[in-house]
């Protein structure tokens, strides 16, 4: 059993729920900035790429993609966990199923509705699945290694990989289609440059430094033995 900041034991039913509640959530959010039609999550350039060349569903991309990306955790010794696995499958199957129930739609009012809905719904869910501590996505346990070995900002490091993943996608679509398609627009930059600093934001209140778990005994507080008398030395009357 985990415990949060404060100390107090977290159930793993409550892990669960915050895994399955995050990831259902990205997977809907996902869906809802492809219907936004004005640029796609970096990561998600990527996937469509995908499933341009092999006529693949984006869900199947994501799902496919991803599976392959895991072979990244064994220079780095990362053991997968439960939530490694379901941080793809199910917002894959969500992603595809919100694009089935939700049609296209006109009009810049609800495009630019639908762009906001997704982006604070895919970070609150990004969130949501990393506090609940049972595995992580391949992208999202290099950060927390590099971050945790090196000392390097998280939300820095979301940054520079989505601006990667952006990259890569475009030119892998090809730029003129992947822009007349509305998978990379101007949004895809916002969403590049936001949602690292909106998911540091909603995990810890200071988002731009990593601070690494000390134990609670350090050598600056060395801890104080009982004199012959029983009485410690910090309780001596002065």
């Amino acid at each position: 059993m985990s415990t949060d900041e404060a100390g107090a034991p977290r159930s793993t039913t409550r892990r669960v729920l915050l895994l399955l509640g995050g990831t259902t959530l990205m997977g809907a959010s996902i869906g809802l900035l492809v219907r936004a039609q004005s640029g796609l999550l970096p990561l998600d350039v990527l996937h469509s790429a995908v499933a341009a060349r092999t006529g693949w569903t984006l869900g199947v991309a994501i799902i496919v993609t991803q599976a392959l990306l895991l072979a990244l955790y064994i220079p780095l010794r990362i053991k997968p966990g439960l939530g490694t696995v379901t941080a793809f499958v199910v917002p894959g199957i969500g992603a595809d199923i919100t694009l089935f129930l939700l049609p296209a739609v006109t009009g810049t009012a609800n495009r630019i509705a639908l762009l906001v809905a997704g982006t604070c719904g895919f970070s609150l869910g990004v969130a949501l699945y990393l506090d609940a501590s049972l595995g992580v996505l391949p992208r999202d346990g290099i950060i927390e290694a590099l971050a945790r070995r090196r000392g390097y900002s998280p939300v820095l490091l979301r940054v520079l990989t989505d601006l990667l993943s952006l990259t890569a996608g475009w030119l892998a679509i090809g730029p003129t289609l992947a822009v007349h398609t509305g998978l990379v627009g101007v949004a895809s930059i916002g969403l590049a440059l936001v949602v690292g600093p909106l998911v540091g934001f909603l995990r810890a209140p200071n988002p731009l430094q990593y601070r690494p778990l000390r134990s609670r005994t350090t050598r600056s507080d060395p801890v104080e033995k009982p004199r012959p008398d029983g009485e410690f030395p910090s309780e001596a009357p002065r």
